[in-house]
């Protein structure tokens, strides 16, 4: 195989992919009363009901201020959601930084979606000094947990060499562990590795299952490599 090939289908492998307290009225919360009524499990449901509109209208600045009373208790659950919304920019202006500080808090009390939501802010750099080491001691906490977004992206950084040396065999075994969870990238990210023989014999058959596999979750990369395997 050539270099040129392997360097594509890194980048190919590649699709997947002291915290400070926020005050209140950066949320907007204009009766902070109402918002802080009841326990931090109470206080985290009814952040889930807006942001998913379960019995109420989909509101996801409600969502966020429901889930900023909780987290400000402690709980992991609403500190890992209100992260994400920080993220994405729903229902709070978007703030990476915020975003990993609430995902570090939820991430210290074992939560492995946040776990793993901070292994991907330092892989990126995004809210975080970009820190492969970080984000591998991060992915390896959740993939523990058998979190299938670690494992797949353990999976790339093993066959990348980002902060470990490159070990194709050990790439494989994570994406395998992943797509076993039905996670349509590790499952197109196992397919590429069978295709081309890397950490295993070359299996195009097994390639294009797992390639079909993928599609048929909507993972429109592996429609396309189903054209060319």
């Amino acid at each position: 195989m050539s270099i040129k090939t392997i360097l594509w289908l890194i980048l190919s492998l590649c699709v997947v992919s002291c915290a400070m307290h926020t005050p209140y009225h950066d949320l907007g919360i204009e009766d902070q009363d109402e918002a802080l009524q009841g326990t931090p499990k109470q206080l985290y449901a009814m952040g889930n009901r807006y942001a998913k509109g379960i019995g109420v209208t989909q509101n996801y600045h409600k969502a966020a201020q429901y889930y900023a009373a909780s987290a400000h208790q402690g709980d992991a659950k609403a500190q890992f959601s209100l992260g994400y919304l920080y993220r994405t920019g729903r229902g709070v202006p978007r703030n990476y930084n915020l975003a990993a500080q609430w995902f570090e808090k939820a991430a210290q009390q074992g939560n492995s979606d946040a776990q793993y939501s901070l292994g991907v802010r330092y892989l990126l750099g995004q809210g975080t000094p970009q820190n492969y080491g970080q984000a591998w001691v991060w992915f390896q906490q959740a993939a523990e947990q058998s979190n299938p977004y670690a494992e797949n992206q353990l999976g790339y950084m093993y066959a990348t060499g980002k902060s470990v040396p490159q070990d194709f065999a050990l790439s494989l075994q994570w994406y395998q562990k992943a797509a076993n969870h039905g996670l349509a990238s590790a499952q197109y990210n196992l397919g590429l590795m069978y295709a081309n023989g890397m950490g295993t014999p070359v299996d195009k058959a097994k390639a294009r299952e797992l390639f079909r596999q993928a599609a048929d979750r909507g993972f429109s990369p592996a429609r396309n490599a189903l054209m060319h395997y």
